[in-house]
Order: structure tokens, then sequence, then C-alpha cells
């Protein structure tokens, strides 16, 4: 899986952004899908960090000696994808409460 994802332009943030897209789509065409695809886009972020996490290990155990500037730098980026992830989330849900109606 992890070569699929290094093969696209962007990696896991355009897939992400893909989905942030559809978000948008769907609360134009079908409001009731925004809520479903948030929670695939925090999903899919949380299970590719640990894809990416678990990766990372490896190199760090096949690299034997690493600096920790270079495995903050590492943990940072993995952070701006977190990050990403949970605004997505938060817009999916922002935009079905605006859309929902009152009683």
């Amino acid at each position: 899986m992890s070569y699929i994802i290094a093969q696209l332009p962007g990696g896991i943030l355009s897939i992400l952004t893909i989905l942030l897209v559809l978000i948008f789509l769907s609360a134009w065409k079908a409001p009731r899908w925004v809520r479903p695809i948030g929670s695939i886009a925090l999903g899919f972020c949380a299970l590719s960090y640990i894809f990416c996490f678990f990766e990372g290990l490896y190199d760090i155990n096949r690299a034997q000696e690493i600096s920790p500037a270079v495995m903050l730098g590492g943990l940072k980026t993995w952070n701006w994808m977190i990050i990403y992830g949970v605004f997505i989330y938060f817009v999916s849900h922002v935009i079905s409460f605006i859309q929902k109606p009152i009683h």
C-alpha cells in the first residue's frame, strides 16, 4: 500500500484533498453523504498514519544511526497529515450541522 501511495503526486494528502472535494460536492448533490465521507477521511488518515509510523520505524532500524532532528522532522510531517484529516472531519460535521433542518 505504501508503494501505491508513494507514487501519487502529493501522496496521502492528495487522497485527503479528493475526499474534501467530495464533501463539498456531496453537500450540494447528496447531503446524506457528507458525514460518512468525513468519517472515511478521518479513518483513512489514522490508518495511513499507522502505516507511515511503522515504515519510519523500519527505516530507522535499517539506518542504525539517525539524528534526532531528522526524526522530529518526520514526526512533524506525519502530524500535518493528522491535522488535515481532523480538519476535513470537522468541515464535514459543520456542513452537516448547517444543512440539518431546524424542528
